[in-house]
This record gives C-alpha cells, structure tokens and sequence, in this order.
C-alpha cells in the first residue's frame, strides 16, 4: 500500500474542525421507547414456532397424494418383481423338475428296455444252439435219409461229406446214391471234380454188400496218391450205410488190378479204424473234420494223438493248454480234462469241433458213448456233459440248394 500523506497532526486538526454531535432528547423518552420495542419483539417471537408448523403441516397435506402415489407404483412394482421373480423360480423349478422326471423316466424305460433286451438274449442263448452242429447226430432232422461221400480236395485229401435229403425216397439207396453224387456242387463247394463214380454201383441181392464193376481203363490206378484216395473214397462213401464191404470187380468178373495195391477184391466197411480226427481247412473259411489215414492201436493211442497233427495239411481240435486222459469202461470212453475246461471261453466253432472231434475219434474205434469230465457247463449247445454223449452217425454234413 501507498504511505499516507496525512500525518498524525494534520488529522487532529481536521477533527478539531468538524461539528460536535449530541443527543437532546429527554432519558426518560428514551427509556420508554425501548420498552415498547422490546415488548413488540417478544410478541413477534412467540408467534413463529406456530407458524412455522403451520407452514410445514400445509406443505406436507400438499405432496402427501404425490408421495403416497410414488411410493404406491413403487410398491407395486417391487411387487410384480417379486412376483416375476416367484414365478421365473417356480417355472424353473418345475421346469427342472420336470425335466429331472423325464430323464429318471427314460432312464427307468433304457433299463427296463436293456433287462428285457438282456432277458430275451438270455432266452435265444438257452433255446437256440449258438453253433449249428457239423456232424449228423441221431436226433437230428433227416438222420434217416442220408448220403455219405469222399469228396477230394486239390491237396488229395479225402473228407467225409453227408449231404441230407430232406424227403425219402422209395428208390433204391444206391441208385440215389449215384443221382446226388451227380448234383453235388463239388467246385462250389471247394472241391476238385470226382464224383460220379467212374464205374457201376449195385446193391447185392442180400443188400449186405455194395458191388463195384469198373472198365479196365478204369481211372483209378497210377501212383500210390490216386490209389489211396479211391480207397478213402468210397470207405467215407459207404462205411455208415451198414454194408458189410465193397467188392470190386471187372465186367468179365475179374478182379481189378492197381499199380501199388495190386488185385484188390473188396474195401471191408464198419472195421475199427481207431483214427484221429483233426481239422482240415484249404482256404481259412471252410473247416471239416477229417480223419488221418493212420491206424492206431487202441482208442487211448488214437485220442492222445489228436494233440500231434501229422502233417501241415491238418489242425488239431485240441488247444495246446488243454490236457486230458482217456480210459475205457464198458461200452464207453471216458475223457477226463486235467483241468474244468470252459468251453465259453472258446470261439463257438473251436469249442464245437473239441467235442465232435474226440466223438468222431472213439466212433472211429468201434464206441457209441463217450463220457466227457471236469467241463465247466453241464449243458452246452444240444449236448449233455452230465451222462454219456452218443456218437455222431456221420460227419460234415451239408444240403443240397
């Protein structure tokens, strides 16, 4: 700030120079009119706290519908909230429930469904056999109207055929014989071409016995292969029809004469052969059970070599880990497995081919009944291990289309 240019002298002359101030009213005057302010003042104040409720009260009368309308929609809107809300929830919940019914219910229908599914399969397994049987049994449909036939295969090797008639004829069996011998699909069926016979077949007036009359040029002769098969042939053609033998024979009545086997007169049938049966199969798919060319001593010598094939022509039905022993009792063979053989743990036709093939290897040796031992199943696909198993009348059997 800027210094004053009055100095302290200079001021109190000036204040010399002003007008004196005084006050001529009477003190009682004043006295007075003090008094009376002071009592106007006091009657004011008592009055304002009335107004001023007043006041508030009219205020209030005034925006209290404003007030009550606002806190109405307010009111009804947190109230369709909540209701929307209850309802979203109960929707939810029943949806939920709901859709928890429906899955306990398709789950419920997926079960009863699967039992049923598992009970009828159950049933099927019971009722119908899983593999259809290879041999001719007894019991089977047309085990009475039977053909029996070597058929030969590009390797030489004779396998029994029975091809089943389903209805009898009244012919002659030979002569039938030789008809189907003529329809049977031998390429079809993956077979070399053999059959019919190249020669005459008759019944023998005391039908004990099947004659053979062959052309000198028969084809028959030449190495010891084609003279073993021949043989083979006709004994798998003939050995369960019951003749007694083949007698063989020329058109003039002589006896034909072979390059190996010499003059041979007659093939004996129904003689104990005691051979092993083994599984022979070409191309993979089509398995039949043959037996091996091979005499045996007895029955216990013919079952124990079913575990040794004798050439890379056959297979053996008996699986590497499964022993057995073998004895004879009567009119039966008794196979005892070292160990319970399950046969549910095998392929279906390797189970089936066990069991046929030791049937077919005691047939071989003259017996009709065969004990089978220490099997987990005591029923299983038509036979019944808890009494003797009757021997097949033939193996491989086939139909013609």
């Amino acid at each position: 700030m800027k210094n004053s240019e009055w100095n302290d002298r200079e001021i109190e002359e000036m204040l010399k120079q002003m007008p004196a101030i005084g006050d001529d009213r009477d003190p009682s005057y004043i006295k007075r009119r003090a008094m009376k302010e002071k009592k106007t003042l006091s009657g004011t104040k008592r009055y304002v706290p009335v107004i001023v409720t007043i006041a508030a009260v009219f205020i209030a009368v005034l925006l209290s519908p404003a007030i009550v309308s606002q806190l109405s929609q307010s009111s009804n809107q947190e109230s369709a909230m909540d209701v929307g809300d209850s309802s979203a929830g109960e929707a939810k919940l029943m949806e939920e429930q709901s859709t928890e019914s429906s899955g306990t219910d398709l789950k419920d229908d997926m079960k009863s469904e699967s039992k049923m599914d598992v009970a009828g399969k159950n049933e099927v397994e019971r009722n119908e056999p899983r593999f259809e049987r290879i041999s001719l049994f007894a019991e089977d449909e047309g085990s009475k109207n039977y053909y029996s036939y070597g058929l030969i295969t590009a390797d030489a090797v004779p396998v029994p055929i029975t091809v089943i008639e389903d209805n009898e004829r009244e012919a002659d069996w030979v002569e039938r014989y030789e008809e189907i011998s003529k329809q049977i699909p031998e390429k079809d069926w993956g077979f070399d071409e053999y059959f019919p016979i190249d020669g005459d077949l008759v019944l023998s007036e005391n039908k004990k016995n099947v004659i053979l009359t062959l052309d000198k040029d028969h084809p028959y002769s030449g190495s010891s292969a084609i003279e073993s098969t021949f043989y083979q042939s006709l004994l798998y053609s003939f050995e369960n029809k019951g003749v007694e033998e083949i007698q063989l024979r020329y058109e003039d009545g002589s006896i034909p004469e072979f390059s190996h086997f010499g003059k041979l007169s007659s093939i004996p049938l129904n003689s104990k052969l005691r051979q092993s049966f083994y599984v022979y199969s070409r191309d993979g798919h089509e398995r039949y059970l043959v037996p091996a060319p091979i005499s045996r001593k007895s029955v216990i010598h013919s079952m124990k070599a079913m575990k040794e094939v004798p050439s890379s022509l056959y297979q053996s039905v008996i699986p590497e880990n499964v022993t057995f022993e073998v004895s004879e009792a009567g009119d039966k063979v008794i196979v005892t497995f070292a160990e319970e053989l399950d046969l549910e743990t095998m392929n279906s036709r390797s189970a089936q081919e066990l069991v046929e093939g030791i049937l077919l290897t005691a047939k071989s040796s003259g017996y009709e009944k065969v004990e089978l031992r220490h099997i987990k199943q005591s029923q299983w696909n038509g036979f019944n291990f808890s009494k003797p198993l009757a021997t097949p009348i033939s193996p491989n059997k086939k139909r013609l289309e």
